[in-house]
């Protein structure tokens, strides 16, 4: 009988460090150093030596809300990276307010992860607050060194200031209760809660519900009144945007109209818009089969034949 349990415990432990390596292999997480020092946490899977998907994403959130993609077939095909931006998640968190203010630290954030994970030219894709940093990064760097973008609820600020007063009056009050994020756990937890509902035209499923009020939690106040403070308006560099651009947005999105991002898109070198109609602000987690079978597509589109 002993035999029989040491010989079952064997098995067991040599079950548990196959999968263990598999787990590992499937996913690598690391960290990259920010060139003012700042860690930030990367997140890897997919095929080693596919073309590259970069995910950013929105604010409060983290990579990990874009899990539906990292666990679908775009795996097979593509080397998929993400990470968490500054202020953010499992990356560090700064206490300084200039830590967060030039559009070049946050294109610099990029680059580093770029160019640590070695990616050539990649296809990257942002979501909502994502596209902005999509926007600093072309303002920085160009695009020669990526193949596509794609923006997900996202006007990335290339539109011309709005002019409309009630909009106007509505951007002021959002930034101003930003800029007084008070550091109140209870608070936070409720405006968590909040933020989840506004996310999506529908309940998202359990998992990604939970991921993005985790991470929402986890961007401290300091962080939050630091980003309300900085320029979000990037209408100077459209001309910049040089390769094929994806505008991805739910018809029942509340940051976006498809009539505003057409009209943008037209005035791009190549650009085209991708309305979901029974979606919100989160399509990729709304519509992930249907998103991500478009992105395939799109990234197939621009890989070098």
């Amino acid at each position: 009988m002993r035999r029989r349990w040491v010989l079952f415990n064997t098995v067991l432990a040599l079950l548990a460090g196959t999968l263990g390596a598999a787990a590992a292999t499937a996913a690598d997480y690391s960290f990259v150093t920010a060139p003012d020092g700042v860690p930030l946490c990367v997140f890897e899977t997919g095929r080693p030596d596919g073309p590259a998907l970069l995910f950013i994403h929105g604010f409060s959130q983290s990579y990990a809300v874009f899990k539906r993609q990292y666990e679908s077939d775009l795996a097979h095909e593509f080397r998929i990276v993400g990470f968490d931006l500054r202020g953010h998640g499992c990356s560090g968190k700064p206490w300084k307010a200039s830590d967060y203010a030039s559009p070049d630290i946050w294109a610099a954030d990029v680059r580093a992860v770029m160019e640590a994970k070695k990616l050539v030219r990649p296809v990257i894709v942002g979501w909502s607050y994502g596209g902005y940093i999509i926007s600093d990064y072309v303002r920085r760097y160009g695009t020669a060194d990526v193949s596509a973008l794609v923006l997900i609820g996202s006007n990335g600020g290339l539109l011309p200031p709005t002019t409309d007063p009630e909009m106007l009056k509505k951007q002021a009050a959002g930034r101003e209760a930003a800029l007084h994020t008070p550091p109140d756990i209870e608070a936070q937890i409720e405006a968590g809660h909040g933020f989840v509902k506004l996310m999506s035209s529908q309940p998202l499923p359990a998992d990604i519900s939970e991921i993005m009020f985790a991470t929402n939690l986890m961007m401290p106040a300091y962080a939050r009144r630091a980003m309300a403070g900085r320029s979000l308006q990037n209408d100077d560099v459209v001309p910049k945007f040089l390769v094929p651009t994806l505008f991805v947005l739910g018809a029942k999105d509340f940051s976006n109209t498809p009539a505003a991002l057409e009209t943008l898109a037209a005035s791009m070198k190549n650009a085209r818009v991708s309305v979901y109609p029974n979606a919100g602000h989160a399509t990729f987690a709304e519509a992930p089969d249907a998103f991500n079978a478009e992105l395939k597509a799109f990234a197939e589109g621009v890989q070098p034949h």
